[in-house]
């Protein structure tokens, strides 16, 4: 085979695209070079080494993306893209009418989007993958997500929550009821989050129910339903259906529109418990998404218990980070966010440990509402988000921000990642209490 076929991808300068150091184009140009001789000519080997080196690196993501001289493999690693290999054209095809076969589409048809959803077996353990397939002008490109059972996190204290947070959380767990909201962007942890709820309710002794669209992981001893919107199964009908399967507790995925937060809020007003997420830019934005699906601020004031509201940052790589004092910029920005300035922050390094890159694996980044009787009364009145806003900084709530800084300042990321979020704004700086 012509070396050239495969080959490693050109550095960049930006360490966020850098290629990740791996060994996926000699692996692949062993496996492609061996398919003539394999004792299972029609083993998918190609795209099983593809599959097994993004475990190894961690990756969440695989995109197959066209391009004129062939196909570029890249993968999502915390959130970051980082080229892997390219392709020669002769193995573009075959990887992706590899991956066809193992997820049971046909191999022949290139002109139409298509989906599916297949497992891997990973050194003992299995790995659910979801694919995700569509016609481009220079090629079909090809998106796999990885569902590896290992990266949820089964103890609420391994999110990043600080104590003052998870003593909110915890205390909620004593008795439960009401709505418990996760809100953020997409890409900011919410399943996980809820993940991590759902394993420590399952120790308790009651009933655990889940709709989702689609189930991404399997919980032993809960229930969970996948959403079937082609046989009528919705988020609104799946929670209606299960409060009559005396639940406890009814996680629905998102809330959608109307229909399901009408649903959720009359199972929440007859004892259940709901868990959920909703897009929201904060805590208190998780108001006007209730407000928007047509709930009344009495339905919210009655029902709306604990919101969670996140982001996710790198964690920076603990081998080979670096203490330095903040730069002017730095500091501009921490003051125009009404923050003090930390004396001194941490940047990222390079080793190999982190494969370079200075960074290693994710946390959250949160704000906890816990609503007590003010809130209810506040919520009555119709107050807007910056009035909830300004309530909570007078009573000490810590913000986003100020959650992000603490992170910044006990090195387990950086200022340029919490910039990275885009939080920063009229919308999350509060005014500072009243003496």
């Amino acid at each position: 085979m012509d070396q050239s076929e495969i080959r490693d991808t050109t550095p960049t300068t930006n360490p966020a695209t850098r290629p990740i150091n791996t060994d996926l184009a000699a692996t692949m140009l062993a496996v492609f070079g061996a398919e003539a001789s394999a004792e299972d000519p029609n083993r998918p080997a190609a795209a099983e080494a593809l599959v097994a080196d993004a475990v190894r690196e961690r990756a969440t993501d695989i995109h197959l993306d066209p391009r004129d001289a062939g196909l570029c493999v890249r993968m999502r690693i915390d959130r970051v893209m980082h080229d892997a290999a390219r392709l020669g054209p002769r193995q573009q095809g075959l990887l992706v009418n590899q991956f066809k076969t193992l997820a049971g589409i046909d191999p022949v048809a290139q002109f139409s989007a298509d989906e599916a959803r297949f497992s891997f077996t990973h050194q003992d353990r299995e790995i659910d993958l979801r694919l995700a397939i569509v016609p481009t002008l220079e090629g079909e490109k090809v998106t796999l997500r990885l569902l590896d059972p290992m990266r949820i996190v089964s103890q609420i204290d391994q999110l990043g929550l600080s104590e003052e947070d998870l003593a909110r959380i915890q205390q909620w767990f004593v008795g439960l009821g009401g709505i418990f909201m996760v809100v953020g962007p997409v890409g900011s942890g919410k399943t996980t989050t809820l993940y991590s709820l759902l394993h420590n309710l399952k120790l308790k002794q009651c009933s655990v129910s889940t709709l989702e669209d689609p189930v991404e992981y399997s919980v032993e001893g809960i229930n969970q339903v996948e959403i079937d919107e082609d046989h009528g199964l919705s988020f609104a009908s799946g929670v209606a259906g299960l409060a009559r399967h005396d639940p406890d507790v009814i996680l629905v995925g998102e809330l959608r529109d109307a229909a399901t937060a009408e649903a959720a809020y009359g199972a929440a007003a007859l004892g259940r418990t709901i868990l959920t997420t909703a897009h929201g830019r904060d805590a208190a934005g998780a108001v006007t998404s209730l407000r928007y699906h047509g709930l009344s601020d009495r339905d919210i004031a009655t029902t709306l218990s604990v919101v969670i509201s996140q982001r996710l940052v790198r964690k920076l790589c603990p081998h080979c980070r670096r203490e330095t004092s903040p730069t002017d910029q730095q500091k501009r920005w921490c003051e125009s966010a009404g923050l003090a300035v930390p004396d001194l922050i941490w940047e990222p390094g390079q080793c190999e440990q982190c494969r370079q890159s200075g960074y290693h694996g994710q946390t959250g980044v949160f704000e906890v509402w816990r609503l007590v009787e003010d809130d209810y009364h506040l919520l009555l009145e119709g107050a807007t988000e910056r009035d909830i806003r300004d309530s909570l900084a007078s009573r000490g709530q810590r913000s986003f921000l100020a959650d992000a800084l603490e992170k910044v300042g006990s090195g387990t990321t950086t200022v340029a990642e919490v910039r990275r979020l885009n939080f920063a704004g009229p919308s999350f700086v509060t005014r500072p209490a009243e003496p």
